[in-house]
């Protein structure tokens, strides 16, 4: 699947305004995640229970709710089989909550629509459509998915598939930027813009520099 715009972005992002900044990275972004069942508790559920009808007017039943080590988010994936879509609902302590709706086909297109408050600014994959607005909710974010899915057919997500697909598409996303050595320069170029603060070139090569050396390391632990 293709629900983790956000989970990539979130953490890039992170790095790439600290390198602009000049700052350390406080970690490297992880090669490989890992998702543990858990608990839907404290703002999490709250989240959850504030947006059930907008769940309910989409058709969406619950998969499951899971932690994602090493990232510290909590998620709670959700299915509609009869459209063949997925969303997924995130919480992060920094952050606050966001969603990703997608629909994927079985030849590996897909298309994503979120919520996500960062993450426009990364390239991404071919065929891995992605659409970001965060003043859309999840009913608006369905049908955006909907009226824009991939040619068929579909993949569908279940309980007992959700945890290995989650967990391969973000290995394949990072085996795929580690395969072009990183964040390029374009992308903190973009970011830089986004961020709304004014760097020179100078700053953003050495950015750059700084961040394919911290993912060439965070590759070291990779089989």
């Amino acid at each position: 699947m293709n629900a983790i715009v956000y989970i990539v972005g979130l953490f890039a992002i992170s790095l790439v305004i600290r390198a602009l900044k000049k700052k350390a990275p406080r970690f490297n972004a992880p090669p490989r995640i890992t998702l543990f069942a858990a608990t839907a508790g404290g703002q999490h559920a709250k989240d959850l229970i504030a947006r059930k009808h907008d769940l309910d007017q989409c058709g969406l039943k619950r998969i499951g709710t899971y932690r994602i080590d090493p990232l510290n988010v909590i998620a709670t994936a959700f299915s509609n089989p009869e459209e063949h879509i997925c969303a997924v609902v995130y919480h992060h302590p920094m952050v606050g909550c966001f969603s990703d709706v997608v629909c994927k086909s079985t030849s590996g297109k897909s298309f994503t629509a979120t919520n996500a408050p960062a993450g426009g600014a990364l390239d991404h994959r071919d065929g891995q459509e992605k659409h970001y607005d965060k003043t859309l909710g999840i009913p608006a974010l369905f049908e955006m998915t909907k009226s824009h899915k991939p040619e068929g057919p579909y993949e569908d997500y279940t309980a007992e598939n959700f945890k290995a697909r989650f967990e391969q598409a973000y290995a394949d996303d990072m085996d795929w930027r580690a395969r072009r050595g990183g964040v390029t320069k374009e992308e903190v170029r973009r970011q830089a813009a986004a961020d709304g603060t004014q760097y020179s070139e100078e700053v953003i090569h050495q950015a750059t520099e700084q961040l394919k050396q911290k993912f060439a390391e965070s590759r070291n632990n990779v089989n």
